[in-house]
């Protein structure tokens, strides 16, 4: 792995730059070929540090960092995510797997070890009832994070989880299949983001 030292740097932009609101839009802004682009919101705009309400084009110089982005493969299927990807049973489970290029996840702050541009995910499965679900995502609102035996957490380069039932597979948030297996890697400094 590179030192982090050099992922990112001050720029000035151009201001035709395609604009990403949401992680979606990094990962399909990245599928499609585009080497650079704007961030206004989302998990990884919020984990490098970018601030609603701010104007983009009011400073002559902007950061842009290079990004790492996830893959995951499953039936013959390659996808990006930009931000997370979560693989469980149903859509409201407490088991599964939620594999992050983020430190944030919605209002939570699950990862705080993650950064999108280390060249790992970090996968934290759990086994919770849904009152120890309740209880953890309450405290994972403020980083506030307590060791927990039915909650496992792991850094690498790639994740792959078996199952014997067919699992959900949310991209980003959204739905792109379903599939008993799935591997999960990571694309290094794959888009360049300017924040």
């Amino acid at each position: 792995m590179d030192s982090l030292n050099d992922w990112a740097k001050q720029v000035s932009i151009d201001r035709s730059l395609p604009v990403a609101t949401s992680d979606w839009e990094i990962a399909e802004f990245a599928a499609a070929g585009e080497p650079i682009i704007k961030l206004e919101s989302g998990n990884i705009f919020r984990t490098l540090g970018g601030r609603k309400n701010t104007n983009i084009h009011s400073s002559a110089e902007n950061t842009m960092c290079e990004i790492d982005l996830g893959i995951v493969w499953f039936q013959s299927k390659e996808l990006l995510f930009a931000s997370h990807c979560s693989i469980r049973r149903s859509y409201f489970s407490t088991k599964g797997a939620l594999v992050m290029n983020s430190q944030f996840y919605k209002s939570r702050n699950l990862s705080v070890r993650g950064h999108p541009s280390d060249g790992k995910l970090e996968m934290i499965t759990s086994r919770l009832s849904i009152r120890q679900y309740l209880l953890a995502t309450k405290k994972s609102e403020s980083g506030s994070h307590l060791p927990h035996p039915d909650i496992d957490t792991k850094s690498a380069a790639t994740h792959t989880i078996s199952n014997e039932r067919e699992l959900r597979i949310y991209c980003d948030g959204r739905l792109v299949g379903c599939s008993k297996d799935v591997t999960i890697g990571v694309d290094p400094r794959s888009i360049k983001v300017v924040i």
